[in-house]
């Protein structure tokens, strides 16, 4: 992401207000687009839906199928997303541009075998009409398609055309569901979800465009060449499906605790819970695009001089002050935005108390909702720190915290259903991890320079495929 930061932070160095938005939607849509585009778009569609007397049922199913789409989507991404984001880095360090847009495709490809099949079994299990069974499984493949569209769009530099996919999409999308609305009396959730469709689908077809756009080389180079990578990055594979997982245990339990029931009766939710946590995701936004247009721009240099000073045969002062410098700079960045996100989230708390009971909250969800927001500020904090950590390859921490938030989550959160508590254990889980996240951060920058010089093996350890053979003679050819 350091790419797009640097480009970012160029449009918040300008003055004027109208600067300042454009930055900040521009920045929005980069980091998170689909994410909080699907947020959105459930917001301003659950508002519609009760503004035309769509029935309760009919709007439950409704969320029930976005929420499914978005949380397994996600979770299924989460697989391979920080290993391949990972290999996008090497490739363009090394120079294998040629194999980028092969490996986008190859990426889609195992995620739709990964994802699809488990979805088609799923919704064939269900005894819902076939036209609404359709419409679910694109909304899926689609919010996959652009969860993976985001590694590759991050290295792009055309922002803009990025930021107007995501909003044409979403104008088209509610566009249409206010066309079935006024269309029909009683509009089917089916048809409902397929103009839902078309607007994500307007979104990826333009991202596509771009990807192709920017990544197509001459050559040609097999679909699966991050496979390349597989042995020398395992551990990321693990951490992206911990992280996935423990995102969502909390929600997973909920779903069959006292709060959940049959949707429809077909799916399994918690929808008061689940509301919530949509809402409250909303509140941590800027500490993600604080971390793209600030902590990593500035933090990047620091980190470069570091290396830099130790490849030059700096002297020991040289590399020690780099070292300062390193942490001087990432507790500075770390405070700001750990104290912008605290004025953010109370802001987020203050208006959710106002206006969230105008579209249906009860008293005990606005609670519920204020604990997440605090548990989302420690989580999206932690979330910083460990791809901080991951700067230094520090991936066994990585690992180890990831766990142990997906454990420390899951625990709680069994334990919280037994008390009739909701949103806490999430708070809980989301606290006690970041406080190791900042502790191993703070343990790894002030031996910084032993990680460095004694942590690494003597001999670099050579990975050796039947991909890596072919990147390394086509890299040779083009020399």
């Amino acid at each position: 992401m350091a790419g797009i930061g640097f480009e970012l932070k160029k449009l918040f160095d300008k003055e004027g207000l109208v600067n300042k938005a454009k930055a900040f939607t521009y920045s929005s849509v980069v980091t998170i687009g689909p994410m909080l585009a699907c947020i959105l778009l459930v917001m301003v569609i659950q508002v519609l839906l009760l503004q035309f007397g769509v029935s309760y049922v009919d709007r439950e199913l409704f969320l029930a199928s976005v929420v499914y789409a978005f949380t397994f989507s996600y979770i299924i991404a989460n697989l391979t997303s920080m290993f391949v984001t990972r290999v996008v880095s090497d490739f363009i360090y090394m120079g294998y541009v040629h194999a980028l847009l092969s490996s986008f495709y190859g990426v889609i490809i195992i995620n739709y075998i990964v994802g699809g099949i488990p979805a088609i079994i799923y919704l064939m299990t269900l005894g819902l009409p076939f036209s609404l069974k359709l419409a679910m499984f694109l909304l899926y493949m689609l919010l996959l398609t652009i969860w993976n569209m985001n590694i590759f769009i991050s290295a792009m530099k055309d922002y803009r055309k990025i930021g107007w996919a995501f909003a044409i999409g979403a104008v088209i999308s509610i566009l249409l569901v206010l066309a079935v609305l006024f269309g029909y009396e009683k509009p089917h959730i089916g048809a409902i979800l397929f103009a839902v469709d078309l607007g994500f689908a307007v979104t990826a077809g333009m991202l596509m465009y771009q990807v192709e756009r920017f990544f197509r080389t001459e050559k040609t180079m097999p679909s699966f060449s991050f496979f390349a990578f597989l042995k020398k990055y395992p551990s990321l594979i693990a951490i992206g499906a911990l992280n996935g997982l423990g995102l969502y245990s909390h929600q997973f339990i909920q779903w069959f605790g006292p709060a959940g029931h049959k949707v429809a009766g077909y799916f399994r939710m918690a929808p008061e819970y689940d509301i919530a946590v949509f809402y409250s995701f909303i509140s941590a936004v800027p500490t993600l695009i604080l971390f793209a247009v600030g902590l990593e721009t500035a933090f990047y240099p620091r980190f470069k001089s570091y290396y830099s000073a130790i490849l030059s045969r700096g002297s020991i002062s040289e590399i020690d002050g780099a070292r300062k410098s390193i942490y001087q700079i990432i507790s500075q960045q770390l405070s700001i935005i750990m104290g912008v996100q605290l004025f953010f989230s109370i802001m987020a708390i203050a208006m959710g108390i106002r206006f969230l009971p105008l579209i249906g909250f009860t008293s005990a969800q606005i609670d519920v909702y204020n604990i997440l927001v605090m548990g989302f500020y420690s989580y999206i904090i932690f979330t910083i720190v460990t791809l901080i950590l991951l700067y230094f390859d520090d991936r066994k921490g990585v690992l180890l915290l990831s766990a142990a938030f997906l454990l420390l989550n899951t625990l709680f959160t069994i334990l919280s259903v037994f008390m009739g508590e909701q949103g806490l254990s999430f708070f809980v889980a989301a606290f006690i991890t970041l406080l190791f996240a900042l502790a191993r951060l703070i343990y790894l920058l002030r031996n910084l320079n032993y990680y460095t010089f004694s942590a690494q093996p003597l001999i670099a350890k050579e990975y050796d495929n039947r991909y890596t053979r072919i990147l390394k003679h086509n890299h040779s050819v083009d020399e």
